[in-house]
Order: structure tokens, then C-alpha cells, then sequence
């Protein structure tokens, strides 16, 4: 049997494994757990005194509510990153994951790689801001400061579960940004003037795959000012068998269910939608050959946003950066700030309120929090809305009731 060696009353108990000439140590602390650790001695006398300093160590770090073992910021980062991997792999993961794993890649663990995670001191977080600032080359805004503190609370999570930090040495996380900038939305009179150029915008182009992009680009752009969705990871990600008929008192409407920041959704697009999506629909033979009804009870697995040829593209934002160019509507009189392909979200957000729909119900259509409306869309004072405190609706041309199924259009 091996030998067995006694230290402090049995509180440290020196022994060496069959094969292996250094001495190993079993150290009971004071709340009763036993943690077992190498002296890396082959001597017994050295491996004692080693033993007995691991074991004063030890006690110093339950006393003060500190982790027996910890690791690399690095590795326990990269342990997260896989995790997030695995869950967008197996269809369990979010949207905003992908801006997770970037945040831990490029801001995380090249500043923070190298100290052990019990180490991320308050101090230590005032020095990364200054750094993120330098390797960004301008203050970030709030927003970005929210998905890297987002990252880190995973990252924190992951260490806590495994005993390698203690609660009390995690840090609070601040947000100090810049404030996030609402990207200029449209007027409805300008986006009544871009949709109506759209088709000669369209005739212009000189080639075959430039002119379906500009197809397919229209049927972007209506379907997002008539959802609120959001560009990329939410219009990108969607597929035919995402959409069906919300049928309510003997009325239909369309519903489109998302995957967003905050989850899964569903939302009633607004009646224009339709027409654009029976539009792509037609684009392709063996989904023309349906009815819109048919094709939606098909559940068919497939995007719906794609060139004829059945490619997706990445190059939608820059079409619709010619387009703005091309219309002259680039920027709006209201703002200096250059549009994109997510001012159509800005202004869904933006007629709506002004049309009198409510911002908690709005919030839940479009995915976002109610705070997060009022402090972008707080420029909406009852001045900008006189015409539905005075008595009037916002659109006086919309008199007629709309039509069955139908959910009136404020664009």
C-alpha cells in the first residue's frame, strides 16, 4: 500500500502515485472539502514544506471567498465560443450569437487573453475601453458596448459554473458609449418617391444579373418598409415556410415569423407586403406553379430572398447605396447622415408611431424594447403628431375602410 504521511492533524495528507516519484497532497480546509494538488517534489521533506504552503494558500483563498483553481481569460473565451458554435450548428442558437463570437474574438481575448479570469479588475476594464477606443479609432456607441459587455457576461457565466472565479470577482459592467446615432428614416412623401421610381431604376440597368438585383432589391425594400424587419439577420434568414395566414374574426393576415436579437417572433406585415412576395414567388417555376395560398401551406424550406438563379447575395446594401445616389435620395433634408438599407426599419418605426399604433405593441412586432423606442423615436412630440391629437387621422386619403384581411398601409 502507499505510503501515507500525515501533516497538521491529517489536514494535509502526502502520498505518491504507483510509477511516480513526486509527491502528491490531499489538503481538507476548513468547511470540510478536499482538494488535491502536486507539490512537484521528489523529495518528502521539500514536498511537505510545499504542501503545507499550498495548503495555507488554499485556506487564505476559501477565507476570502476566493477560486481554488482558475484559467487563462483565453481559454475559458474560447470554451465559450464553441458552446456558441454548437448551439448555431444544431439550430438552438440565436441570431445575435454571431456578433457574440466576434466581440470575443477581435475585442475579448486579444486584451484580455493573457490574464487569468479571476484577475478582470475594474481597473483593468477602464484600460480596455481606452484600448477598444484606439483599435476602433472613435468612441463606440452604446449599442456596441452592450453586445461586447454581453459577451463577457458569457464568458463570466462559463467561469463561475466551473468554480475557476467567485461572484464577488466579477466585475460590474458599465456603459459608457457614445450614444447610438437613429439612422435617418424616410418621409412617407420620400418614400412614396422612391417606390414610384423604382421601375425605371430598374429599365436603367445594362445587364441581366445588375437588373435582377435591382428586382429583387425592390421587393427588399417593400417588404421591409411594410414589416419592420430587420436587414440581415432577420429578411436574410427568411424562408417561405415562415410565413402563414393569422386568422382573427373571420379575417387573415399575414404573419412572418422571425428569428431576431431577442429570439423568435411573429409579426402582421402590412397588406403591401403581399403583392412583393407573390412577386418572388413567380421568379421561380416550381414555386409559380402554386397559388400564394398553396405555397404557404407547403411549408416549403427555402429563402426567400434569392436571385433566379437560386444564389443568395451579400450585395444587396451596396445596390441600394447606387440607388440612393441614382434618386437623389442618399440623404435626407432632415438629416446629413447617408440612408441604408436599415433607415427602412427607421421608418416603419416612425409612420407607425405617427399613424397611433401603441409602443408596447409596436415594440413586440418589431423586437425591441420599449425603452429602447422612446429614447430613438422621442422627437415624435405631440407637434409631429398634431393631426391625431387634433382629431384627424394621420392619413386623411385613407378614409375607406381597408379590405378584408388586410391591415391598413401607411406607406
Amino acid at each position: 500500500m502507499a505510503e501515507l504521511i500525515h501533516l497538521l492533524d491529517g489536514l494535509v495528507v502526502l502520498y505518491q502515485r504507483d510509477r511516480s516519484a513526486r509527491w502528491q497532497a490531499r489538503l481538507k480546509l476548513a468547511n470540510g472539502t478536499w482538494h488535491r494538488v502536486s507539490t512537484g517534489e521528489r523529495d518528502r521533506v521539500a514536498a511537505g514544506r510545499a504542501a503545507l504552503k499550498q495548503y495555507y494558500d488554499a485556506e487564505f483563498k476559501r477565507e476570502h471567498k476566493l477560486p481554488q483553481n482558475t484559467r487563462r481569460f483565453a481559454a475559458v473565451a474560447e470554451a465559450v465560443v464553441k458552446n456558441l458554435q454548437a448551439a448555431q450548428a444544431d439550430g438552438t442558437g440565436k441570431v445575435v450569437y454571431a456578433s457574440y463570437i466576434s466581440s470575443i474574438n477581435h475585442y475579448l481575448i486579444p486584451f484580455f487573453g493573457r490574464y487569468n479570469i479571476d484577475r478582470i479588475t475594474p481597473a483593468l476594464l477602464r484600460n480596455f475601453a481606452a484600448w477598444r477606443i484606439d483599435k476602433m479609432g472613435k468612441v463606440p456607441v452604446a449599442s456596441t458596448i452592450n453586445n461586447h459587455n454581453s459577451a463577457l457576461h458569457r464568458v463570466f457565466d462559463y467561469a463561475l459554473e466551473h468554480g475557476w472565479v467567485t461572484r464577488t470577482l466579477v466585475p460590474t459592467l458599465t456603459n459608457k458609449g457614445k450614444a447610438s446615432e437613429a439612422r435617418p428614416a424616410f418621409t412617407l412623401a420620400e418614400y412614396r418617391s422612391l417606390v414610384h421610381k423604382l421601375p425605371a431604376w430598374i429599365n436603367q440597368a445594362r445587364m441581366q444579373k445588375s437588373r435582377q438585383m435591382r428586382e429583387l432589391l425592390r421587393d427588399y425594400i417593400i417588404i421591409l418598409a411594410h414589416t419592420g424587419i430587420r436587414h440581415g439577420t432577420e429578411a436574410q434568414s427568411l424562408k417561405w415556410r415562415h410565413l402563414d395566414w393569422h386568422v382573427k374574426n373571420g379575417e387573415r393576415y399575414l404573419r412572418v415569423t422571425v428569428q431576431g436579437k431577442t429570439g423568435t417572433r411573429s409579426l402582421i406585415a402590412r397588406a403591401n407586403a403581399e403583392p412583393s412576395l407573390m412577386r418572388i414567388q413567380k421568379t421561380f417555376p416550381h414555386l409559380a406553379k402554386y397559388s400564394f395560398d398553396e405555397l404557404l401551406k407547403r411549408r416549403v424550406d427555402e429563402y426567400v430572398f434569392l436571385l433566379p438563379d437560386g444564389t443568395r447575395t451579400d450585395n444587396l446594401h451596396q445596390t441600394f447605396r447606387q440607388l440612393m445616389r441614382d434618386t437623389g435620395l442618399a440623404v435626407g433634408a432632415a438629416s446629413e447622415k447617408e440612408r441604408t438599407l436599415y433607415s427602412l426599419r427607421h421608418t416603419y418605426a416612425t409612420l407607425a408611431l405617427m399613424n397611433g399604433i401603441g409602443v408596447h405593441e409596436l415594440a413586440k412586432q418589431m423586437g425591441t424594447s420599449v425603452n429602447m423606442l422612446e429614447r430613438h423615436y422621442s422627437k415624435l412630440t405631440p407637434e409631429l403628431v398634431a393631426e391625431k391629437f387634433g382629431g384627424k387621422r394621420y392619413d386623411d386619403k385613407a378614409k375607406a375602410k381597408p379590405a378584408a384581411g388586410r391591415v391598413r398601409n401607411f406607406v
